[in-house]
C-alpha cells in the first residue's frame, strides 16, 4: 500500500503554493459523477445552478479531519458537516465568479498545480492522488478545493487590486506610531478567523468557533487547523499575522492578547468582522537593535581563478587584488580598479543582510566593520578572489523599511476589500440549503 504523507505536510503543501490556476468542470461533472455511486446521491446545497451532494460534503469533511491532524468520529464528522458546507458554497460562488469574469482555470494550469505540490512534498509523479487514496479522499475533493482557491486569486487581482491603494501618508503614518512604540511588548500572533457577515449569523459563527476550539483542546496542531478552517487572508501560512504591536489590532484582540500567554491560544473573540481564535507565538521588545538585519551596499571586484588554480596563480591574483585594493578611496573606485586589471570584473551589490554573509565566516567578520568606502578581502570564493569596498550601511534598528510597510498595509486592505467582495457575491447568489 502506498505510505502516506504526514496530514499536516499535504494541507501546508496545498494551502501555501503559489496562486496559478486549475480547470472548472462543466456543472454535473465534478466528484460526484465521475467517484461517486451512481444511486443514493442527495444534494444539501444548491449554489445558482450549481448542486453540492452528500457525497462532495461527506468527501470535503474527510478530507478535512485527514489534512489537518484532528481525530475521526461519527459525532467530529456531524458537528464538521455545517462549517464545510459554508465554505463549499463560497468556493462554489468563487469558481462561478471567475468564470463570469473570464479568468477561469484552465486544464493546463491545474496540472501544473498538481505538478508543484508534488514538487513540494517530495513526491513523484501521480503520487499526490495516490496519498489521497490511501487515506480515503477522491482526488477530485482536493482539485475542487484548489480551484477555489486559485480562481478567488484571480479574482482579487482582476476586480479588487485595482481599487486598493496605500498612500505615502499612510506609510508615514504608520512609520511614526511605530516609533512612538519602541521599547513596548509586541506579540508573534497567529489566528483562526471566522467571518461573520450577517447580524443573524453571529450564533452560527460562535459555534463553528467552538468547535475548532473543542479540536484545538483535543491537540490538533493550531497551523494545520488554521489552514483548513481559517478563513481570513492569512489562512496559507496556518493563520500566522507575524509581529504585531499593541494598538495594531481590533480593540477586542488587543485586550484578549494581553491575558494571553505565549504557547497557547484565546477563547473565540469577536470583532466586527467575525470571530477570531489567537495564537501567542511569541514575544519580544519592539524595535531591539538586530546586527544581523543591518543592509549593506557593496561594490565587489572579482578576480577568476579556477579552483584547482596552482600556490603561483594564487600568488600572483592576490598581488592584483591588495593592489586594487590600495587603489580605492571611495566604492565606485573599485569599478575602475577592475577594469585595469586583466580578468576581473565588478558589480554593485545592494540591500545585502549582514546575517547573509555567516556562511563565509571571514566576510561575516570583516566587512560589517569597514567604514564607508573602505575594502576588505581578498577573499576566496568559488569564482575565484573577491575584493568587496562598502558604499552604504541602514537599518539593524529593528524598525521595518517602508516597502515593508507599504507591502503589510496593502495586505491589510485587500482583505478588507475581498472580505467585502465575498459578502456581495453571497448577497447577490441564489443558495437553497436543504434540510
Amino acid at each position: 500500500m502506498f505510505a502516506p504523507l504526514p496530514r499536516a505536510l499535504v494541507v501546508l503543501t496545498i494551502m501555501l503554493l503559489p496562486a496559478a490556476a486549475s480547470a472548472q468542470r462543466p456543472t454535473g461533472q465534478g466528484v460526484a459523477a465521475q467517484t461517486a455511486p451512481s444511486q443514493g446521491l442527495r444534494v444539501v446545497a444548491r449554489v445558482n445552478d450549481d448542486a453540492i451532494t452528500d457525497f462532495d460534503l461527506s468527501q470535503r469533511v474527510l478530507f478535512a479531519i485527514r489534512t489537518s491532524g484532528l481525530t475521526d468520529s461519527p459525532d467530529l464528522r456531524q458537528r464538521m458537516a455545517p462549517q464545510m458546507l459554508r465554505q463549499m458554497i463560497d468556493e462554489r460562488l468563487q469558481v462561478q465568479d471567475a468564470k463570469k469574469l473570464g479568468v477561469k482555470p484552465s486544464d493546463s494550469e491545474i496540472a501544473g498545480r498538481y505538478a508543484e505540490i508534488e514538487r513540494a512534498a517530495g513526491l513523484g509523479q501521480g503520487q499526490f492522488k495516490q496519498y489521497l487514496q490511501s487515506v480515503g479522499v477522491a482526488p477530485d475533493i482536493a482539485t475542487q478545493q484548489i480551484e477555489a482557491q486559485i480562481a478567488w486569486g484571480k479574482i482579487i487581482r482582476r476586480k479588487v487590486r485595482s481599487q486598493v491603494d496605500v498612500s505615502e501618508a499612510e506609510v508615514d503614518d504608520t512609520l511614526s506610531r511605530m516609533r512612538s512604540n519602541v521599547g513596548k511588548t509586541e506579540t508573534r500572533v497567529a489566528e483562526i478567523f471566522v467571518p461573520v457577515d450577517r447580524a443573524d449569523g453571529v450564533d452560527e459563527g460562535k459555534r463553528s468557533a467552538d468547535r475548532i476550539m473543542e479540536q484545538l483542546r483535543r491537540g490538533a496542531p493550531f497551523g494545520a487547523v488554521a489552514q483548513q478552517f481559517s478563513q481570513g487572508a492569512s489562512a496559507a501560512s496556518g493563520g500566522d499575522l507575524g509581529w504585531v504591536l499593541p494598538g495594531a489590532l481590533d480593540p477586542s484582540l488587543d485586550a484578549a492578547l494581553e491575558k494571553t500567554q505565549p504557547r497557547t491560544y484565546s477563547e473565540p473573540v469577536r470583532s466586527g468582522a467575525g470571530w477570531h481564535i489567537l495564537y501567542v507565538v511569541d514575544r519580544r521588545p519592539f524595535a531591539a537593535a538586530r546586527p544581523d538585519d543591518v543592509k549593506l551596499n557593496l561594490v565587489q571586484l572579482t578576480l577568476s581563478l579556477p579552483a584547482n588554480a596552482s600556490p603561483e596563480e594564487v600568488n600572483r591574483a592576490t598581488a592584483d587584488a591588495q593592489k586594487a585594493m590600495s587603489g580605492v578611496r571611495q566604492c565606485s573606485d573599485l569599478h575602475v580598479q577592475a577594469r585595469q586589471i586583466k580578468g576581473s570584473t565588478s558589480g554593485d551589490l545592494n540591500g545585502l543582510r549582514v546575517g547573509d554573509l555567516a556562511a563565509n565566516p571571514q566576510m561575516y567578520e570583516q566587512i560589517p566593520r569597514l567604514s564607508i568606502g573602505g575594502t576588505a578581502g581578498p577573499f576566496r570564493v568559488a569564482e575565484g578572489l573577491q575584493v568587496v569596498a562598502l558604499c552604504s550601511k541602514a537599518g539593524g534598528d529593528g524598525m521595518p523599511t517602508r516597502e515593508a510597510i507599504q507591502q503589510q498595509l496593502l495586505i491589510q486592505k485587500l482583505d478588507a476589500a475581498g472580505r467585502r467582495y465575498m459578502r456581495d457575491l453571497r448577497r447577490q447568489a441564489t443558495v437553497d440549503i436543504k434540510s
